[in-house]
């Protein structure tokens, strides 16, 4: 964790890299759009002859083998193996997809958008430490963004839906 790359930080390479790689197998693998549609319609991926248990299994997979991977390196980062460490992790990891541009019911997924969303909470969460707030008021700051995208996503869709 202490490896120094040129130009930028070692989070923003693998954050470039693991936003294009997962890009890749979720929006331009016949697979991909297999696993999106178990999310967003679950009866087409059926009808189609896939099978929906083998789909939920390798998401339940993918999704532990990255949680791994990010328990892995919060260890790395704080050489620390206190189990409380990231509660405050499970509202980031949500709202990085929200914000993102996912959806909660599934089948709408970015990933490219997910780690730009990711890195906003996380820049945001910076700025109020900066600020020196309150780390409680943190969470309630990021919340309070959150559901101000929230808000306008709906207000934008419902503007598009008026005007089609």
């Amino acid at each position: 964790m202490t490896f120094k790359t040129p130009l930028l930080p070692l989070a923003i390479w693998a954050s470039i890299l693991l936003a294009l790689v997962v890009h890749v197998g979720l929006l331009r693998s016949a697979y991909g759009a297999v696993l999106r549609g178990a999310g967003g319609n679950p009866r087409s991926v059926e009808r189609a002859g896939w099978s929906l248990l083998r789909a939920k299994v390798v998401m339940f997979a993918l999704a532990g083998l990255f949680g791994m991977f990010a328990g892995l390196t919060l260890v790395g980062l704080t050489t620390s193996g206190d189990a409380n460490i990231a509660l405050r992790y499970t509202l980031l990891s949500i709202a990085g997809v929200i914000l993102g541009g996912g959806e909660f019911t599934g089948g709408r997924v970015s990933p490219v958008g997910a780690v730009i969303g990711a890195m906003t909470l996380t820049l945001a969460g910076s700025f109020l430490s900066f600020l020196r707030l309150d780390p409680d008021w943190q969470i309630g700051a990021q919340g309070i963004i959150l559901i101000v995208v929230l808000a306008l996503r709906v207000l934008i869709n419902r503007t598009e839906a008026r005007a089609a």
